[in-house]
């Protein structure tokens, strides 16, 4: 618990500092709290699959190594890079996997709900709702939650084998 208390301040205070910086550069129409809790709500659930990672593998090593597999798909199946609907159809459910999908899509229409017909076009390009907000932050701390609770059970397990 300890772990996790100064994780989310040590994360809370990194955030904002990248929030900060990246809001008023890119100068963003949306609400700066709106963009800090989303992109806070993300590393928290980014964090917690790598933990969870880092609980099933008993090597520091290889769990680096194997990060890579765990944040690359998030970008490629989010609709950050690549629009969703060129994804082969057979591997589309795996962006439901990915916690950057949800943090997109509220950012997105926080920022692109305006009503315009490009705006409304890129909202429908990543299935982005403006109905569906609370169901995107819903997501977000399932993800963290269930994704902690997971990493808790494998160390669990492996606490067993040795006693």
């Amino acid at each position: 618990m300890s772990k996790l208390v100064m994780e989310i301040t040590i994360t809370g205070l990194q955030i904002l500092v990248h929030a900060v910086i990246t809001y008023f550069m890119i100068g963003f129409q949306s609400s700066f709290g709106i963009y800090y809790l989303a992109i806070y709500a993300l590393a928290m659930a980014s964090t917690a699959l790598a933990v969870m990672l880092g609980c099933a593998i008993e090597d520091p090593k290889l769990a680096q190594e194997l990060l890579p597999l765990l944040f690359v798909p998030q970008l490629l199946f989010s609709g950050f890079f690549v629009v969703p609907e060129l994804i082969p159809s057979w591997l589309r459910w795996a962006r439901y996997l990915c916690s950057l999908t949800y943090a997109l899509r509220i950012i997105a229409v926080e920022e692109f709900d305006r009503g315009e017909e490009w705006s409304d076009e890129f909202l429908s390009t990543i299935d982005a709702d403006s109905d569906e907000v609370w169901w995107n932050w819903l997501v977000l701390v399932v993800l963290f939650v269930f994704f902690r609770v997971v990493g808790l059970i494998v160390l669990k397990q492996k606490a067993l084998k040795f006693y």
